[in-house]
């Protein structure tokens, strides 16, 4: 782990849905991050507002290993909030501290035989940076996996292009998105659901002897998410949590 800042720069940037833009950021001492899927970077700022103490704000790195030599973030835009306002407009070649990597919500050496991931937004970023990690379990075992992103209307559905590609190679991986505020006259593909994340446990049965449930986004989802979890015998040790705090 790294705890030390360095000054990355802003190389790209794009409209993942009308309220969560796509950064990728380049290290200036050209050194690579080295991070393990589902893991998070903090930004540094001084502030005057509070009298030159600094601010941190954390997001779950979204890039795929061995795909991207960039440190990919998904920034959800929060009304009024301090980082928000300066990510959302912040221009190319723009610099920043950062420091990283941090987080406990990774994959570990166990052998479920299903693992349900669950998010709300930008909670699936890093179930996208897991990926290639996931497709490999699934090549040398009777694996299965599940995640689910829940979203409120279809635009806000992030990285389904990436999610869908490996679900097409490797059958073994179901993936969903639950929406909760489209119409019911709206046509629905084969992987999209009405409701919210937690609606599709009544399908899956999650059962605590064989699954291990991962949750990542808005604190109320995870709640309600444990709840029924708890409900049907799921320790905390075989629930994987991060809230998603604004």
């Amino acid at each position: 782990m790294q705890n030390t800042p360095f000054t990355v720069s802003l190389v790209e940037a794009r409209l993942l849905s009308p309220k969560v833009r796509h950064l990728k950021f380049v290290r200036e001492d050209g050194l690579p991050l080295e991070f393990i899927p589902g893991q998070f970077v903090s930004f540094h700022w001084p502030s005057q507002e509070t009298d030159g103490r600094e601010i941190r704000r954390s997001y779950s790195i979204a890039s795929i290993p061995g795909q991207s030599a960039y440190i990919e973030l998904a920034l959800g835009q929060v009304e009024q909030g301090f980082a928000s306002q300066i990510l959302f407009s912040l221009p190319i070649g723009a610099k920043l501290k950062m420091s990283g990597p941090y987080g406990r919500l990774i994959l570990r050496d166990e052998a479920p035989k299903r693992l349900i991931f669950v998010a709300t937004s930008t909670g699936v970023t890093p179930y996208r940076s897991m990926l290639p990690a996931l497709s490999a379990r699934l090549e040398h075992s009777d694996l299965e996996i599940v995640i689910i992103l829940g979203v409120q209307k279809k635009a806000d559905a992030l990285y389904c292009d990436d999610f869908l590609a490996y679900a097409k190679q490797f059958p073994g991986l179901d993936f969903r998105v639950c929406y909760s505020r489209e119409p019911e006259e709206l046509a629905l593909a084969a992987f999209e659901y009405r409701g919210y994340v937690q609606d599709q446990f009544q399908a899956l049965d999650p059962k605590p002897e064989q699954d291990i449930v991962y949750l990542c986004g808005n604190p109320n989802m995870i709640d309600a998410a444990f709840t029924l979890l708890k409900d049907k015998g799921f320790t905390a040790q075989q629930v994987r949590r991060e809230k998603y705090v604004s």
